[in-house]
């Protein structure tokens, strides 16, 4: 077997996997409600703007992190958009581990300005 062979199986995997299956349903959940998607998308752009920050190595200010946190305690009290914060972030963590075990077996494709000194 290939690694491109591999590759599509996993691909499969993660597309019928629990994990996917629980967010699409969840996702799917939230854009049945205009006001649920409106401010879940809301607080993704605000999320998004505080990764590019730290992505240009620039600091996020605590008034910032606060309102993402404050904004997140709220949403969470939806219990729809609660499940699909619960559910991405299942589905994240399952992309992180399979790109973490890819890197790992690895190493030398790791650009040496990212290796540790």
């Amino acid at each position: 077997m290939t690694a491109y062979d591999l590759a599509h199986a996993l691909a499969k995997e993660l597309s019928t996997g629990e994990e996917y299956q629980a967010f699409a349903a969840a996702k799917a959940k939230v854009k049945q409600d205009d006001a649920n998607t409106k401010m879940l998308a809301d607080f993704q752009i605000k999320q998004f703007e505080a990764q590019q920050y730290q992505l240009m190595g620039q600091e996020i200010s605590r008034e910032k992190q606060q309102e993402l946190e404050r904004l997140y305690s709220l949403l969470s009290l939806n219990p729809t958009i609660k499940e699909y914060l619960e559910t991405e972030f299942r589905f994240n963590r399952l992309i992180t581990d399979v790109q973490k075990i890819l890197s790992e077996a690895v190493p030398e494709a790791i650009p040496i300005m990212l290796e540790d000194k």
